[in-house]
C-alpha cells in the first residue's frame, strides 16, 4: 500500500513539474533590464575582465559576458555579485568573486543591500567550501547537483576504463579528423559555419539562458573555440572554452551537427583536455550534472528526496541521467552545488527555471550598438 501511493506521489510530482516546464516554455517570459549606453557596457566587460585576471574567476564567471546579468560589486570592488531579478528575489549566480577574505562580509553586503530594495537574495549554485557564511545569515541549502571536472594532469587513455574513448579516437584518427583551437576575432565564414552546426543541434529547442552559454556572436567571439573537422574539411562539432585564470579551463558551450559520427562529443573532448595540458591547464570544467547523487542517501532532506525522483524519472523531459553518464567517461572530480534559500524553494526552483529559459537577450542588442556608434562618431565630427 505504501509503495503505491509513492508511485502515485512520484508520477503527480513529475506530471506537474512537466506541466510547470511545458508553461516556462510557452510563455518565455523576458525579464526587464535597464538600458544602458553600449560605450558603459563595453567598460563594465573590461573592469570585469581585468578584475577577473588579477583575482581568478569561478565555474560560471565566463557567463557574465551574456551580458544578460547585474553586477554589484562589494567591498569598495574587492568582490563582484552577478544576479538576475525576477518577482521580489534577486537570484545570485554562484559566490561572490573575489579573495576569500572578502567573501563573508560581501554575502552580508549584498543581503543588506537587497534587502534595502525590499527584495530576497538567493544563492544559486554556491559551492560547500563556502556554505558557513551562507549559514550565518539564516540560510537553508538544497543540493543542486555536481559540477564535474577532470583532472587534465592525471588523464590518460589507457586502461579498461578508457577502451570506448580509446577505440572512438583512433578511429577518427584513421578517418583523417583533425582538431584545432582558434582565437578571436573569427571570420563571418566561421561564425556562420558554427551557426549553422549550432541551429542544427538546436532543432525545435530554444536558447537559453542566465547560468546556461548561448550561441550569440558576440559572446562567443570572447572565447577561444574548439573545432573538429572531417578529411573534407567539413566542421562537425564545436565547443567554446573559458577560463577562470586559475588554472581551470571551462567547456561552455558545445554544439554538433545532426550527421556526426558516433562518438563525435568524447573525440572533441578528449583533443580539448589534450590541448589544455599543453597549455598549461590543470583542470577542465564539464559544467554542471543536474541533480547527479541529489537525494540518493536515506538521511538526505525530503526536499532532495523529492529532486531525487525527477532524476530517475523525469527524463522524458530533460535527459539527467544521460548527459551524467557522458560526463562520467571523463570526470574524476565531482564538486556539489547548492542552492541558498530563506523562501518557499518549490516557487524559488521555479522562478530560477523561467531565468533560465527566458530568451536570451543581451542588455544592448547588436543594433542598438551601432545606433549608438554611428551617433557618437556624427557627434566626434561636427566637433573636430
Amino acid at each position: 500500500m505504501i509503495d503505491m501511493y509513492l508511485s502515485f506521489f512520484s508520477y503527480s510530482l513529475i506530471l506537474l513539474i512537466v506541466f510547470l516546464i511545458f508553461y516556462i516554455n510557452k510563455i518565455m517570459v523576458k525579464q526587464v533590464k535597464p538600458k544602458i549606453f553600449p560605450g558603459e557596457v563595453d567598460l563594465q566587460m573590461e573592469e570585469v575582465t581585468s578584475f577577473l585576471k588579477e583575482n581568478g574567476g569561478s565555474h560560471a564567471s565566463h557567463l557574465i559576458y551574456l551580458e544578460d546579468k547585474e553586477l554589484y560589486w562589494a567591498q569598495e570592488k574587492k568582490a563582484l555579485i552577478v544576479y538576475r531579478r525576477i518577482a521580489n528575489k534577486l537570484i545570485v549566480l554562484g559566490d561572490p568573486i573575489g579573495a576569500e577574505s572578502y567573501m563573508q562580509a560581501a554575502i552580508k553586503e549584498f543581503c543588506q543591500y537587497s534587502e534595502s530594495k525590499r527584495l530576497q537574495p538567493i544563492f544559486y549554485q554556491i559551492n560547500p567550501s563556502f556554505m558557513h557564511y551562507y549559514h550565518d545569515l539564516g540560510y537553508r541549502f538544497i543540493k543542486l547537483g555536481e559540477e564535474g571536472v577532470a583532472n587534465l594532469v592525471s588523464f590518460s587513455l589507457i586502461g579498461k576504463k578508457n577502451a570506448k574513448l580509446r577505440t572512438s579516437f583512433n578511429k577518427f584518427a584513421r578517418l583523417s579528423y583533425s582538431f584545432t583551437v582558434q582565437k578571436p576575432p573569427y571570420s563571418k565564414e566561421l561564425v556562420k559555419e558554427m551557426k549553422s552546426i549550432s541551429d542544427s543541434w538546436l532543432g525545435s529547442q530554444k536558447e537559453k539562458s542566465f547560468s546556461v552559454g548561448s550561441f550569440q556572436e558576440e559572446y562567443i567571439s570572447r572565447f577561444p573555440v574548439a573545432l573538429l573537422y572531417d578529411s573534407d574539411g567539413k566542421m562537425h562539432a564545436f565547443a567554446t572554452l573559458a577560463t577562470d585564470y586559475k588554472k581551470t579551463l571551462s567547456i561552455d558551450l558545445m554544439r554538433k551537427d545532426l550527421d556526426s559520427l558516433p562518438g563525435t562529443m568524447d573525440v572533441l573532448f578528449i583533443h580539448i583536455f589534450k590541448w589544455a595540458r599543453d597549455n598549461g591547464y590543470l583542470h577542465c570544467s564539464l559544467g554542471m550534472s543536474p541533480l547527479a547523487n541529489v537525494g540518493n542517501n536515506r538521511h538526505a532532506f525530503l526536499s532532495e528526496k523529492l529532486l531525487r525522483l525527477v532524476f530517475e524519472y523525469g527524463n522524458s523531459f530533460y535527459n539527467f541521467k544521460g548527459l551524467n553518464m557522458f560526463k562520467n567517461k571523463f570526470t574524476n572530480i565531482w564538486e556539489p552545488k547548492y542552492l541558498v534559500y530563506n523562501s518557499f524553494w518549490p516557487v524559488t526552483l521555479l522562478q530560477i527555471l523561467i531565468l533560465i529559459n527566458s530568451i536570451p537577450e543581451p542588455r544592448l542588442t547588436v543594433v542598438e550598438r551601432m545606433k549608438y556608434y554611428f551617433h557618437k562618431a556624427l557627434v566626434s565630427e561636427k566637433d573636430i
